[in-house]
């Protein structure tokens, strides 16, 4: 499986180190990703893992689309980057997955809705996040996963390697739901 990542976040915070953890940790699992970044401090620090290609610095979701090889499964970090999901699942039939870390929503917007409304699913990092989510858009799957905080006590390791195998879980149901059984052909 090949997983793309797409974060177009322009600032480099709390985020972006549960970003470079989760990959951290895929590519311990020797899970082959693609990466489009806009934030070029983001990308020289995701630049040194054998299992990680890095894509071109760029900040806008159409040319981030045009940048991703053909990949298994996206996951678009923030909801710029949904943008660019959204276009890879209209034009390339490739699925993304959404992460939600934000407390508010616009839903009037009429792009924002179509991005949360096509995705795969959308991982909040909290509860309250996912049923703010579910009450507006009740038809998308959504997934509860808590973010890797370099801060936290404990093996930081071990916990960035059990949420990335719950992403890994994530981005295989994603897959699958795709096939279409024999019996359908």
């Amino acid at each position: 499986m090949i997983i793309g990542h797409i974060n177009l976040a322009k600032s480099f915070n709390g985020t972006g180190e549960h970003f470079i953890a989760l990959v951290e940790a895929l590519d311990r699992m020797e899970i082959k990703q693609h990466i489009i970044v806009q934030n070029q401090s983001l990308a020289n620090r995701l630049g040194v893992y054998d299992g990680v290609s890095l894509g071109p610095v760029t900040g806008s979701p159409v040319i981030a689309y045009c940048l991703m090889p053909q990949i298994d499964v996206v996951h678009t970090h923030d909801e710029r980057s949904g943008q660019a999901g959204l276009l890879l699942t209209l034009a390339r039939s490739i699925p993304y997955v959404l992460t939600r870390r934000l407390k508010t929503l616009a839903v009037n917007r009429p792009l924002l809705r179509s991005v949360y409304g096509r995705a795969a699913t959308v991982i909040c990092r909290t509860a309250s996040g996912a049923r703010a989510i579910g009450g507006e858009f009740p038809a998308t799957r959504i997934d509860v996963i808590n973010d890797i905080a370099r801060t936290d006590a404990g093996d930081v390791e071990m916990l960035a390697n059990r949420i990335a195998a719950d992403h890994l879980r994530i981005y295989h149901r994603v897959v699958e739901s795709l096939r279409i059984p024999a019996l359908l052909l």
